[in-house]
């Protein structure tokens, strides 16, 4: 029959035991995330390094469309720019103007409010 004292340092060791346990599984979930974080990070990776290679080829097919000598691909490609230049000008003057015709009941900070 175990005396007092070793029931004591059972228990005590059942206690580290828990807590030896419990850290373990810490450990783990922690080790399982860093490798999903780097598996994430290895996936933009390679996305960046696909998308690097297609702008280094539509930048290669617009140079030889720009060296041909046809002025009607140039003019067409100066309509382009000119129409996206066009298009983000009228985002951004919807987009700013967009928050402010709120009737004047915006969050932002006046100077009496300091």
């Amino acid at each position: 029959m175990p005396s007092a004292s070793d029931q004591t340092l059972e228990n005590q060791n059942d206690e580290e035991l828990n807590s030896l346990h419990s850290k373990i599984k810490s450990l783990r979930s922690v080790t399982i995330d860093i490798l999903d974080d780097a598996n994430r990070q290895n996936d933009q990776t390679n996305s960046f390094s696909a998308f690097a290679s297609s702008l280094f080829s539509t930048s290669r097919h617009h140079s030889r469309s720009v060296a041909a000598t046809s002025t009607l691909r140039q003019y067409r490609m100066i309509a382009y720019i000119v129409g996206a230049l066009v298009v983000l000008w009228l985002i951004m003057r919807v987009w700013r103007s967009g928050p402010s015709s709120g009737g004047g009941g915006g969050g932002g900070l006046s100077g009496e409010e300091y």
